[in-house]
């Protein structure tokens, strides 16, 4: 006898959810590793140099993608042009 397997799709808005937490991070870490190099090359607190390069990135796409929510609707189209930086036509 063969059992059946049911596979559980993911729920779309958990899955943008999680694809929006990993490509922040990955912006944040983007961002905040040449700041480092940075604050030890010219004495300023490594830390901090990465701290305030980081957030000031997340900052400036959870500024983007909450401006492209207005309406209710946050679509992959508007996603990705926030973390690219491309202004909305």
């Amino acid at each position: 006898m063969v059992t059946e397997v049911k596979i559980n799709k993911q729920n779309p808005t958990i899955a943008k959810f999680l694809d929006l937490g990993q490509r922040l991070v990955s912006l944040f870490l983007a961002n905040a590793l040449p700041a480092i190099t940075t604050g030890a090359v010219i004495g300023i607190s490594v830390g901090k140099a990465a701290i305030m390069a980081g957030a000031m990135a997340v900052i400036k796409v959870v500024s983007a993608l909450a401006e492209a929510s207005v309406d209710g609707e946050l679509d992959s189209e508007e996603i990705k042009q926030a973390f690219s930086g491309a202004k909305k036509k």
